[in-house]
């Protein structure tokens, strides 16, 4: 990690995703609390999720095209405008000033579109990055593990941020949203160069989900991201009901699941699984029972230390799992389709994250076993698909295309 570029984008990383976190794990009591609608908490969540898969690929493009400084200004000016409406709806729903409807609406907007375009923007400048840099399978399994354990460490900062604001004021995590996300832009602004584009002919091309090198990579993860986007955004939800807790009690037990889950997920990125050297397509499957093993438990986690439990095998597993897909997919292809494979690496785990949060929450408020059950479903399939396809196997080796 001694591009300094690389160093800057895993601090805007950490507090852009801290910011976040921030937001995930306040989100659910507050709904209870405002008295808005619950779905809207798995929608806010789901649109977001939209706009990175509708964005990852263009973000990842124009950060060779327009320099990745530029980018990161644009986007996580979009991420202040949108602490500052999410904020600001907050105060003026708990005054009593804004109908839950509006307040709703707003909050939506604020978390899923605006959020959602401006964090599209960091995962595939940093994975483009981190791609360019590594060119062998160690090396890369390595850039792709550290990068992905920022991520991890910034949630479980933004956990413990979180609990302590929320235990000092419901209202706490909301308002240092904006301030975390400032920090990062002046970080971008003072730290990361201006970069020239590229030439002509080394423009980065764009790449396909359907291309057979990528789609068994992006088919197994698929199961893993949605049922890990179905555990986060209920997390709330389980700490009230299975913990028998107010809106306002819950809030604790709610940062240190998901502080769990992270801390899980970053000792594998960071400490673990650079020293393991298992390929990418190891670090996959055995990532994947991990997962089916979590998800069981967390089904029938009766009380907090089974839902900690559980919430850390699910980042054990994501922690195995994600520097697996991301260096696995992008070894498969050529170096001008680096930028185009990692904006396509993005989007699949944000597809999952359309579908997975609105779901959950529409499926919780139904039954509250049966998100588990539709994970366990997309899970099992992704597992098997694991474990019996050729490429995923390594018993078939796809030439990339000619550059």
């Amino acid at each position: 990690m001694s591009n300094p570029t690389l160093r800057a984008l895993l601090v805007i990383v950490f507090f852009t995703y801290s910011a976040q976190n921030m937001l995930n794990v306040s989100i659910a009591p507050l709904a209870r609390k405002l008295n808005l609608y619950s779905w809207a908490v798995g929608l806010a969540v789901s649109l977001a999720a939209v706009f990175v898969a509708m964005l990852s690929q263009f973000w990842s493009r124009r950060s060779l095209i327009w320099g990745r400084r530029r980018v990161l200004i644009i986007a996580l000016t979009l991420a202040f405008i949108a602490s500052l409406l999410f904020s600001g709806s907050v105060m003026l729903r708990d005054a009593g000033m804004l109908s839950a409807g509006v307040a709703t609406a707003i909050i939506v907007i604020a978390r899923g579109a605006f959020f959602g375009a401006a964090v599209s923007a960091i995962p595939p400048t940093g994975q483009a990055l981190i791609a360019a840099l590594t060119p062998d399978e160690p090396s890369r399994v390595a850039g792709m593990s550290a990068f992905s354990g920022s991520i991890s460490a910034s949630i479980m900062i933004g956990s413990l941020a979180s609990s302590a604001l929320g235990a000092w004021h419901i209202y706490g995590p909301v308002h240092a949203t904006g301030i975390l996300i400032a920090i990062a832009l002046l970080v971008t602004i003072f730290a990361v160069p201006v970069t020239p584009p590229p030439p002509k002919k080394s423009q980065p091309l764009k790449v396909s989900f359907l291309d057979p090198r990528i789609l068994p990579w992006i088919l197994a993860a698929l199961g893993m991201f949605f049922t890990n986007g179905v555990a986060q955004i209920i997390t709330g939800f389980l700490a009230q009901d299975r913990l028998h807790l107010a809106p306002e009690q819950a809030m604790a037990p709610t940062g240190f699941l998901l502080l769990a889950s992270a801390a899980g997920a970053m000792i594998m990125q960071i400490v673990i699984v650079p020293r393991l050297g298992w390929t990418p397509d190891r670090l996959l499957r055995i990532g994947l029972n991990v997962s089916v093993l979590s998800l069981f438990g967390l089904a029938l986690a009766s009380n907090f230390w089974l839902l900690m439990l559980s919430y850390l095998g699910f980042g054990i597993s994501m922690g195995l799992v994600s520097p697996g897909f991301n260096a696995g997919a992008s070894l498969a292809v050529n170096k001008n389709e680096l930028a185009g494979v990692a904006g396509v690496l993005s989007a699949t785990g944000a597809i999952s994250w359309i579908f997975g949060p609105v779901s959950a929450t529409a499926l919780y408020a139904w039954h509250p076993l049966s998100p588990f059950i539709l994970s366990g479903v997309l899970l099992g399939a992704s597992t098997i698909l694991a474990w019996v396809h050729p490429v995923l196997r390594g018993s078939v080796k796809l030439r990339p295309k000619t550059e």
